[in-house]
């Protein structure tokens, strides 16, 4: 199955003084551990921006939102129009520790569904998630109508939801999903890299 891996990079960083997707873990930029684990693993790679001149340096196909500044609603319609393969991979820009194998086991659940999605403390992780294009029409109509809460779109797809006692066949839950996304996180990433990177 050929599949696309997609890095969503449009946030902004409001909590940070600099963008989340450059801040360093074990000394590389957390993008860069991203695109690393990614690379083995899909035919193509892609990143969704707002600030598209941030990331050329990584030789990537960088798209930006159709619908812009509407959030990750914006940002998950943009790489359903862009991305190569009807399959997909979306991860935050901020989530250095997803496990790979995790990875290729929502990739393995995705053709009977619009979606694969975690889901921890009851709350869906969309952003770390696995799409297939046939959720297009929804995002889109979505999007038009301002519809803009993600949890309520995923009442709309026909997605498969992982609950803590599947995901942690992977490791710590806590760890996988971690989001580095403001000064304290940063300081408690360093303390988990150095065991997961």
């Amino acid at each position: 199955m050929q599949t696309s891996g997609v890095i969503m990079a449009g946030g902004r960083s409001s909590r940070m003084k600099f963008n989340k997707a450059f801040a360093q873990v074990g000394g590389k930029p957390v993008i860069q551990i991203i695109i690393e684990k990614l690379k083995p693993v899909f035919q193509e790679i892609i990143i969704i921006s707002n600030e598209p001149q941030l990331f050329t340096s990584f030789g990537l196909p960088i798209y930006q939102d159709i619908y812009p500044y509407l959030g990750p609603v914006g940002g998950i319609h943009s790489a359903l129009v862009n991305a190569s393969y009807d399959q997909m991979f979306i991860l935050g820009c901020d989530m250095p520790f997803i496990n790979m194998q995790l990875v290729d086991y929502m990739l393995s659940k995705i053709s009977n569904y619009d979606s694969v999605v975690p889901e921890i403390d009851s709350y869906l992780q969309p952003l770390a998630a696995v799409y297939n294009r046939t959720c297009l029409p929804v995002f889109t109509e979505c999007l038009e109508h301002d519809k803009l809460k993600l949890t309520l779109i995923f009442s709309e797809l026909n997605a498969l939801v992982l609950k803590e006692d599947e995901l942690q066949k992977f490791g710590s839950v806590r760890e996988m999903f971690f989001n580095v996304n403001d000064p304290d996180a940063l300081v408690q990433a360093q303390k988990i890299a150095g065991r997961l990177l």
